[in-house]
């Protein structure tokens, strides 16, 4: 493998360095769920959202999503498992840019967050941190989806691919995303790997 092509990313294992590689990613996200060109729409609920019950406790679950992404970021085995994971993650998020620009989504989170003290303190912190604007498709579920793919590759590590299913569940658990765009972010995850072997070529 030739190591020199990107050497900006590099293995490191040092926290700043790794915020300083994805800040342009949190850029794009808080950008495009921030400012809009087009109003953001509703979805009307399908029979499975209404089935889907909200369990509350599920919040931590989903919270976890930032430690979950970074820590497979900071864990990663060499300098190419890193560029791997860095350049089909910004494939993500530029994909999912493309829609919260021009097709944006929102949630009624408001319909669920306050029932009780916690719930409404978590909608207070969650409204400022992450708006309920990008949903389609949900990048918790992408990412999760793309963590997950790569954490089975390697052995003996079932904590990885058990927490990302537990995230994908409590996006919807925790009534922050429909289950379309939950559906929207397995169609963008199987694009993810239909390009990675161009990307694979790209780093090597």
């Amino acid at each position: 493998m030739n190591q020199k092509k990107y050497n900006f990313i590099k293995k490191k294992n040092n926290i700043f360095y790794y915020f300083i590689l994805w800040t342009p990613y949190i850029l794009i996200y808080q950008l495009t769920n921030r400012f809009h060109f087009f109003e953001p729409k509703y979805l009307e609920f399908t029979k499975t959202d209404l089935a889907i019950p909200f369990i509350p406790e599920m919040i931590f679950i989903y919270v976890s999503y930032l430690f979950y992404v970074f820590y497979f970021i900071y864990t990663c085995k060499n300098t190419y498992e890193l560029k791997l994971i860095f350049f089909l993650s910004y494939f993500q998020v530029i994909v999912s840019a493309f829609f919260f620009i021009f097709f944006p989504v929102r949630f009624p989170v408001e319909q669920f967050y306050f029932e009780n003290n916690f719930t409404s303190a978590f909608y207070m912190f969650w409204q400022w941190f992450d708006e309920p604007y990008n949903c389609i498709p949900s990048l918790h579920g992408a990412n999760s989806m793309l963590v997950i793919y790569l954490s089975l590759k390697r052995k003996k590590n079932l904590i990885m691919p058990l927490w990302g299913i537990l995230i994908i569940i409590s996006t919807l658990t925790c009534k922050q995303h429909y289950f379309a765009d939950i559906l929207a972010a397995g169609i963008l995850f199987c694009a993810t790997i239909m390009i990675k072997p161009l990307i694979i070529k790209k780093i090597t």
